[in-house]
């Protein structure tokens, strides 16, 4: 230490100590934060579980999960005095009733899930099973009004004919939505659906996010544009097959003129009233 304080002893005037200007070390402690102390000891135990089941170790979760299993086992397995299986008695057991009351939570959440998504099994007021399938395009880069025409196009239309209309359509977005209706198609088939009397019941556009973006112009300036995207929801419903709707056409065309008849003129049997013909008017 007086090795060091040397060149400082020799700069100082005399007289004066040279630990006169040495600044003590500070003794307080540096401030931690919270998640400075607690996010090393989460990842510690993160890694500690992590290499413990890399080792074929047990945690304690697997472990009750084990013990549980064997009881339940023992409990299939258990037999009266007279021999008996007592299989009715051991699903009376806590392990079987948390086990019951988790099944029965899953599926109602999966029925929940499946009429959300209106993947069939819905019935309509009447009584009658609905079937139909619910398909939409991925959010992608297209604006909400162009994308709107095509949903017109094709709403109301059979499958098929919706499909040849995006074949031959010239707008960008076609070949998406001819792909997203061709699926649509594959899965109401793999469901059961008779492809062929499947119509596009509804389709409709949502928005997605528009994408903020910096616009740069001359003289230094700039504005923001924005990157419209949005997607495409269709419903496939069992119809009419096309034979059936071209014969309901011609009834309704042959009903028309039925109905139209002679137009109001009527020949019938009137008396010659002017029987000598001469040029001009004869009154």
């Amino acid at each position: 230490m007086l090795r060091l304080l040397a060149p400082v002893a020799r700069v100082l005037p005399r007289g004066v100590p040279a630990t006169a200007h040495v600044r003590p070390l500070s003794t307080t402690s540096v401030r931690t934060s919270f998640w400075d102390t607690v996010l090393p000891l989460i990842q510690g135990n993160r890694r500690e579980r992590q290499l413990q089941r890399k080792q074929g170790g047990l945690l304690p979760e697997d472990y009750e999960r084990v013990q549980r299993d064997q009881r339940r086992d023992e409990m299939m397995a258990s037999q009266s005095s007279t021999g008996d299986m007592l299989m009715e008695d051991s699903y009376d057991a806590p392990e079987f009733q948390a086990e019951e009351r988790q099944r029965q939570a899953s599926d109602a959440k999966r029925q929940k899930r499946l009429l959300r998504k209106r993947w069939g099994g819905l019935t309509e007021p009447n009584g009658v099973e609905k079937a139909e399938h619910k398909y939409s395009t991925a959010v992608f880069r297209i604006s909400p009004r162009k994308l709107n025409l095509l949903a017109n196009q094709i709403a109301g239309k059979p499958i098929d004919f919706a499909i040849l209309q995006m074949q031959f359509s010239a707008k960008r977005a076609a070949r998406r939505i001819k792909a997203t209706l061709a699926m649509a198609r594959d899965h109401a088939e793999a469901k059961g659906m008779d492809p062929a009397t499947l119509i596009v019941s509804e389709a409709w556009v949502t928005k997605g996010d528009y994408l903020a973006r910096l616009d740069i112009k001359g003289r230094a300036r700039m504005g923001i544009m924005h990157h419209p995207q949005a997607r495409m929801n269709v419903v496939l419903r069992p119809g009419k097959t096309h034979e059936e709707r071209e014969k309901e056409a011609f009834e309704k065309a042959r009903r028309q003129v039925r109905r139209l008849g002679g137009g109001g003129v009527v020949r019938g049997n009137p008396k010659i009233v002017n029987g000598f013909q001469r040029p001009g008017w004869a009154w």
